[in-house]
């Protein structure tokens, strides 16, 4: 008998979507993320290094007026 096994323990982390909204996350900026935007920005950033933090800045280059998650806090 073949026991069938389930891949839905393993990490996505290394999906380029998922580095980009964690980046996102950690600067405050998660609200901004939608897969619309990630495909169009995914096209222009083809030739860079660090893909996700290429398309993590033009997230936050995209919608610079928008105030960071943090911004209500103080610290």
């Amino acid at each position: 008998m073949t026991q069938i096994q389930s891949n839905s323990h393993k990490s996505t982390s290394f999906k380029l979507s998922e580095q980009v909204k964690a980046l996102l996350h950690e600067k405050g900026y998660s609200f901004l993320f939608n897969y619309s935007d990630y495909k169009y920005f995914k096209s222009q950033v083809k030739k860079a290094f660090n893909k996700a933090q290429a398309i993590a800045e033009l997230f936050i280059q995209e919608n610079q007026p928008q105030q960071s998650d943090y911004s209500e806090y103080l610290f």
